[in-house]
């Protein structure tokens, strides 16, 4: 690093916390190569950390922000330690605050969103413990998403002002624009994310986007000049050789299931009933943290789909190996375009894994379109041709067809040295900025 010969010191704000089960992982991948002494998280869900990449953790529950309102004494705020995670380490606050949030992405009632950031708004979020964090790291540079979060937008704002440093933001979904959906409370949610996001955006001094269609309506909006940074590959692939394959081929599915997922698994689930009635050929496991009803898993359930609870990234990691086809979902109605200009992180892992990935949503998501004008992947974008798409996993020479293209379109879009590398140069670049003004 240029600037007095030392080392930046880093702090990325995020919603979630650095925990594997959690599965989001792209601020890791990116700075896992700098020193974790000069590395801290700020993160607002009652989760415990088990990454090691930061040296230091500081949580804001939202559940203590909310009693805080009638009871202003409530610690909202603490330092956390980074510990081995398991199901029994979930916490009063993390399970209402997951409840909470279960119901809001199920239902995307606008009200319970709203309401959501007044309570933030009136909370007691900003806090001595807080301060004292941010004074004793004293970053050089803040990392955060360009998030539709407000209160969290607030929060990074604070912070920039508080600490002095330079700021990089992230853009990797589209939180900014009328085209995700025509709905009044859309739209009238939308109008005060976009103030909050330009807010944000004047206190920020570079930033990347997921994707060059990202890049360019960013760009625009915000006069500003984005770097495309996509996720990159976490090892070097090689394609699988199906050649040997053993049926009923192993499907995997590990992520949520918001934003109608749960719908489009509704209708894989049927298919996959029909195709396997005379002679089974695929059956697909789905590891999810979503909170599914009783009625819902009775439904989809089946000799050929089975549901069970999230597992840990490293876990994760484990079953896309031993795994045959790896399944990458979104919704399939063209009335959802809430992932319009995002790149899914789970394409990158997919890639790496060197596996025939199988992809079922809107052909108008950004997602699906980059599967498919690379040829990475089986594309499924109409329910009524699911059945005929999962017949062709039957044909070995498909399979080994999609592995190779996937692990191409890996290496040549996301090489991890020149993604790093980009990433390094935009803090060189902001680092030596901050130098030049001190």
């Amino acid at each position: 690093m240029q600037g007095e010969n030392k080392s930046p010191k880093i702090l990325i704000f995020t919603m979630t916390s650095w925990n594997s089960k959690v599965g989001a992982n792209t601020w890791e991948t990116l700075v896992k190569d700098f020193d974790r002494e000069n590395l801290a998280n700020v993160y607002l869900r009652e989760e415990i950390p088990d990454s090691e990449i930061c040296s230091r953790y500081f949580c804001i529950s939202e559940n203590r922000v909310i009693k805080s309102i009638l009871k202003r004494k409530t610690k909202t705020g603490r330092e956390v330690e980074s510990q081995p995670i398991s199901n029994s380490d979930e916490s009063e606050d993390l399970l209402a605050h997951r409840k909470r949030y279960e119901k809001m992405k199920k239902h995307r009632r606008y009200s319970m969103v709203i309401a959501r950031e007044i309570l933030w708004k009136v909370g007691k979020w900003k806090s001595k413990e807080l301060d004292k964090f941010l004074d004793e790291f004293k970053p050089d540079i803040i990392l955060h998403g360009m998030d539709g979060y407000i209160h969290l937008n607030r929060i990074v704002r604070y912070a920039i002002k508080r600490t002095g440093a330079k700021a990089i933001g992230y853009i990797w979904d589209d939180n900014f624009t009328y085209k995700q959906s025509r709905k009044f409370g859309h739209n009238f949610y939308r109008f005060f994310q976009r103030k909050s996001l330009k807010k944000l955006a004047k206190k920020t001094d570079g930033f990347f986007a997921i994707t060059p269609k990202t890049k360019k309506e960013a760009d625009e909006f915000f006069g500003i000049d984005c770097t495309v940074l996509t996720k990159p590959l976490y090892v070097v692939p090689t394609a699988e050789n199906y050649e040997g394959a053993v049926y009923p081929l192993k499907m995997l599915y590990t992520g949520n299931l918001f934003i109608g997922r749960d719908n489009a698994l509704k209708s894989l689930s049927k298919a996959l009933v029909k195709v396997n009635s005379d002679n089974p050929f695929v059956k697909l496991d789905v590891y999810t943290q979503t909170v599914l009803s009783k009625e819902y898993l009775a439904e989809v359930e089946n000799d050929y789909l089975k549901v069970y609870p999230p597992i840990s990234q490293k876990e994760v990691l484990q079953v896309q190996k031993e795994a045959d086809v790896l399944l990458l979902l979104e919704d399939l109605s063209k009335k959802n375009n809430v992932a319009r200009l995002s790149f899914s992180t789970k394409i990158t892992d997919y890639y790496s894994a060197g596996k025939c990935i199988f992809a079922l949503g809107n052909p108008d998501l950004a997602p699906l379109k980059y599967l498919e004008e690379t040829n990475s992947a089986i594309v499924v974008c109409d329910e009524e041709k699911i059945s005929a798409a999962l017949l062709r996993l039957k044909d070995v020479s498909v399979l080994n067809n999609f592995a190779v293209n996937s692990v191409s379109c890996g290496i040549a879009n996301h090489n991890v040295e020149k993604i790093k590398t980009n990433f390094k140069l935009m803090i060189e670049k902001v680092y030596s900025d901050e130098n030049s003004t001190n």
